[in-house]
């Protein structure tokens, strides 16, 4: 029974991320969080408070008072900062459901989009779907391939992988 309610309320977002960009849309829905990557935090008497996300804390890159990085930026992996990463994609899911009475945690389909080289790793495929489990999802879908498209793809057609 509880499952079926969560059917009911939960959404399914289908998470884009780049280096330098990261778009989460809502299946069935056109909104959209597409931003830049980054985030500002200011660290006050040893307590660390995320103070911007997106493009926001981009604009805050000069100010010399804020730690301002792109958790999304490495050389090798598309993940650079893990704790950060969750932060601006929970960001990213949060604003798509901020205006929602009852939202409880949604399914994500998470896409990278570079940086794939020879294939997911091991590795790489836990990060992703640790990362949209830490930012709230209660389940996850690594997608790699063509962008799919919300207005008409359904997300039960994706196929869990077996652990």
């Amino acid at each position: 029974m509880l499952r079926w309610i969560q059917g009911v309320f939960s959404r399914t977002y289908y998470v884009q991320l780049w280096e330098l960009r990261i778009k989460v849309q809502s299946f069935g829905s056109a909104e959209v969080f597409d931003e830049k990557p980054y985030i500002a935090t200011n660290n006050n008497a040893g307590k660390t408070s995320v103070v911007a996300v997106g493009n926001a804390a981009y604009d805050m890159r000069s100010n010399t008072s804020l730690s301002v990085i792109n958790p999304f930026s490495h050389p090798r992996l598309l993940v650079a900062n893990f704790t950060a990463a969750e932060q601006v994609l929970n960001f990213g899911i949060k604003s798509l459901s901020q205006n929602k009475l009852i939202a409880p945690s949604p399914v994500v389909v998470i896409h990278p989009r570079e940086k794939l080289e020879g294939g997911v790793t091991d590795v790489e495929d836990r990060l992703y779907r640790e990362l949209a489990l830490g930012a709230g999802a209660r389940k996850v879908f690594l997608h790699l391939g063509d962008e799919l498209q919300t207005d008409s793809f359904h997300p039960d057609l994706l196929i869990p992988k077996a652990y």
